[in-house]
């Protein structure tokens, strides 16, 4: 459906069309999960942010996208009177190309695909046992062992996004290139809500 909405998209602008979407600005709730390499289970978690397109080219709907995330995730266990957890708190710059296709005057899709600079700000690891409670850093606490938490990943990412006048919904799934710990590389996948302005 995508290649037959953007096929005729094109066909429409090399006949002398210009492009009918406008770039836009808004806000983007999502729910998160992040897959991690070393690991069965994931965190989940929820990502707030704000975006801004700007339009790259007259007669086509091509667009750069960057704004800017706060992400929290979360993973958590228990056996017994012993509870592990893991917490992450994030800030993401996207930085994407969207190509938009207006279907009609209510419903717009905007594929992207681009890249991703996460600095992460918090990161650390919480056991619960016989009543104590003991707190590691991992960004400072591992250091001697190698098994730290890098301070930025960078990634790749691609998703797509359906406008609803001026809701929209969306999914997008990211990989990081670099690992974030040793033997350890994340990549996730967001289910989004947004508001346009």
């Amino acid at each position: 459906m995508l290649l037959a909405c953007s096929t005729a998209s094109f066909a429409q602008f090399t006949n002398g069309g210009g492009s009918d979407v406008e770039a836009w600005k808004g806000f983007r709730f999502s729910y998160e999960h992040t897959f991690v390499s070393d690991e069965g289970d994931g965190l989940n978690g929820f990502n707030v942010g704000y975006v801004h397109a700007f339009s790259i080219a007259k007669q086509y709907p091509i667009f750069f996208e960057t704004g800017l995330g706060l992400d929290y995730n979360r993973w958590s266990d228990s056996k017994g009177d012993y509870k592990w957890a893991i917490n992450q708190l994030g800030m993401t710059i996207p930085l994407n190309a969207v190509f938009g296709v207006k279907i009609n005057d209510m419903l717009t899709l905007k594929p992207f695909t681009g890249f991703y600079l996460r600095i992460n700000l918090m990161a650390n690891e919480v056991e619960k046992y016989d009543g104590k409670k003991n707190t590691d850093n991992l960004f400072d606490d591992y250091k001697d062992g190698g098994l730290e938490y890098k301070r930025a990943n960078f990634g790749w990412q691609i998703g797509t996004t359906l406008d609803i006048n001026r809701f929209n919904v969306g999914i997008m799934y990211g990989i990081d290139f670099n690992e974030i710990a040793e033997d350890c590389r994340q990549s996730n996948f967001q289910v989004r809500l947004g508001y346009n302005f």
